[in-house]
């Protein structure tokens, strides 16, 4: 599984690749390790994928996204400047 980000504005494009076909979880979570949202919860093919994670209404800060894929896990800090 491969993986996205860091500095990011109002929305930022997470892009990740699958080798093959898994349960997929990407949540969002602030530095306090509360989970905001939940941008994928599904059953997804092997290949290439992207979500957006449009953070409009947060405010400025650290947040972590978290990308689940079977028994693998990544997570992964974004700084939003506005």
């Amino acid at each position: 599984m491969d993986s996205f980000l860091n500095t990011l504005n109002a929305q930022t494009t997470i892009s990740y690749s699958l080798p093959k076909a898994s349960l997929v979880t990407i949540d969002i979570y602030d530095l306090l390790g509360r989970k905001l949202e939940t941008l994928v919860e599904s059953n997804q093919e092997a290949g290439c994928y992207s979500v957006v994670w449009d953070a409009k209404d947060r405010s400025s800060g650290i947040y972590l996204c978290r990308i689940k894929a079977g028994e693998m896990s990544i997570s992964r800090k974004m700084v939003l400047l506005k």
